[in-house]
């Protein structure tokens, strides 16, 4: 009996070591099924992690469900890296594939969980519910389509934006004008850098050179209209005709209705010579503003606006660059030109231009106080000078004479004029001589605005006094002449500026004045801001 009952012990002794293993069994610290085990056992997706109990799995182990992964991102059984398209609200994202910088995760729309403003795309997060807030016209960020903060774009309802600030179109801009560097511009017209930003003192690549922007106004003194500071550039004029296409009769009769008086008075009557486009003859724009001459006899037979070629070398220099549209071989390309300031320009046109660009033509009288009641703009000294006789193949300058003692220069010689004051019969040239292939080219004679520092009026309105004359909006009487289909034609005359011009015309002077349609080589205009 005593043997039977220590056999049964030993069986059940047997059974127990058999089927537990060691001490501690299924729930011990280091069973067989135990997360640390070293073996894939239980629920476990790898090698003591994922499941129910194991820790979870790290990127690259085995997994069933999200749950199994650190990343809680199981793709194909495989745990992988956070991403900002896998669904999830993982790595450091605030929301759901939104926010945080490591999953590569867009911003978080309106509404979306946030916890700082780089995780909205609005960089907006309401503090206190900590979820990004819509993007508003006030809130000091530049958000929605905005173009800079607070302004531009439509989708915030923001206003324009003022000058220097960023922007997209020209419609971002309170002057409706963005330039080449995507910044409002501080004119319609200067959006481009030739002709646009390079008015100035110093040729362009010298040292000292300080160029800026050719729009802009002063005051002119005892009054309280404002004088653009420099004249009306070749590229100005262009960035007028290229955004309305050539067809500036078309701009006017869309937009008159918003014109103040004073400048739609100075078109209306004139209105019939705008063009409505570019290259039909006569009028469109780039024949208005190239070498087609539409009253022969004025102001002389010689208007100076032609440029040549080789078969028929006109001399001329017209500043508007129209291509290969008149025939004609230039020396000089559209950049240099764009620069200059303009001439070659018929009355309508450039009152056109002035209305598009903001303001209006000048009047004789604004340009006069401009210039001021002294002798020379700078006062009565010192006494500026010129090269009255044209330099030709046979010898070099002669004739140094004051620069109001007209073409013919009537009181000789003046040793101590000084010549480098303002561009005045013959005394700027860059390239020096021009182009001996293209001699017929004659812009390298015409400075770009602001170049003489001296030649600026009591109030800073610069080349008021040299350079090129100034087609104003002041009338005189009527003038009968000779158009270019030999037809006899009578026009309102308009009054030209006193100031004198780069080739020999005497400051001072108060009698010019010429039928509307006149161009001249050395005449352009300037603009007035009420």
């Amino acid at each position: 009996m005593m043997l039977a009952m220590l056999a049964i012990v030993t069986m059940v002794t047997a059974c127990v070591t058999a089927c537990t293993g060691t001490i501690g069994g299924e729930d011990g610290e280091d069973g067989p099924n135990a997360p640390t085990s070293g073996v894939q056992s239980g629920d476990e997706t790898d090698v003591d992690c994922g499941g129910a109990s194991a820790p979870k799995c790290t990127i690259g182990k085995k997994c069933k469900a999200n749950g199994d992964c650190t990343t809680s991102n199981c793709i194909e059984g495989i745990c992988k890296d956070p991403t900002g398209l896998d669904g999830i609200k993982n790595g450091d994202e605030s929301d759901v594939d939104c926010g945080g910088s490591t999953t590569g995760a867009p911003r978080c729309g309106t509404g979306k969980t946030c916890g700082t403003a780089e995780d909205c795309e609005s960089h907006v997060c309401d503090p206190t519910a900590k979820t990004c807030k819509a993007p508003t016209s006030t809130d000091g960020v530049k958000n929605g389509d905005e173009t800079d903060v607070d302004c531009g774009g439509s989708s915030t309802s923001a206003p324009k934006c003022d000058v220097g600030k960023s922007c997209a179109a020209h419609s971002d801009c309170t002057l409706d004008g963005c330039d080449d560097t995507k910044h409002c511009a501080n004119g319609r017209s200067c959006t481009q850098y030739n002709g646009g930003r390079s008015c100035g003192v110093g040729e362009e690549g010298a040292t000292g050179a300080m160029h800026e922007s050719c729009c802009g106004a002063l005051p002119i003194p005892n009054g309280t209209t404002k004088l653009d500071k420099y004249k009306i550039t070749a590229g100005r004029m262009r960035a007028f005709i290229e955004r309305v296409n050539g067809d500036v009769l078309g701009w006017y009769e869309s937009n008159k209705a918003t014109l103040p008086a004073s400048a739609q008075a100075q078109i209306e009557a004139y209105k019939a010579y705008l063009p409505s486009d570019r290259t039909t003859f006569p009028l469109g724009s780039d024949y208005q503003l190239g070498s087609t001459i539409y009253l022969p006899q004025r102001p002389s037979k010689t208007q100076g606006c032609g440029v040549g070629n080789a078969a028929s070398p006109a001399y001329g220099s017209h500043t508007f660059h129209n291509g290969s549209l008149e025939s004609e071989d230039f020396a000089f390309d559209q950049n240099f030109r764009d620069r200059l300031p303009l001439n070659c320009v018929p009355y309508p046109i450039l009152a056109a231009f002035c209305a598009w660009d903001g303001g209006r033509l000048e009047t004789f009288d604004e340009h006069a106080n401009a210039f001021g009641t002294a002798p020379f703009p700078w006062g009565a000294t010192p006494i500026a000078g010129g090269f009255n006789n044209f330099p030709d193949e046979n010898g070099p300058y002669t004739q140094v004479g004051p620069a109001n003692a007209g073409a013919g220069n009537p009181l000789g010689p003046c040793p101590s004029c000084d010549t480098t004051l303002l561009n005045w019969a013959h005394t700027y040239q860059v390239p020096e001589g021009g182009d001996p292939k293209k001699p017929w080219d004659y812009a390298y004679w015409i400075s770009p605005p602001g170049r003489f520092p001296m030649d600026k009026g009591p109030a800073g309105h610069m080349d008021i006094g040299g350079l090129m004359m100034e087609i104003t909006a002041s009338t005189a009487e009527n003038d009968t002449t000779t158009d270019y289909t030999g037809q006899q034609v009578t026009q309102t005359m308009v009054r030209w500026s006193k100031n004198g011009s780069w080739e020999v015309h005497a400051m001072g002077n108060l009698q010019w004045k010429f039928a509307f349609m006149t161009k001249y080589g050395k005449t352009g205009g300037r603009c007035a801001r009420d």
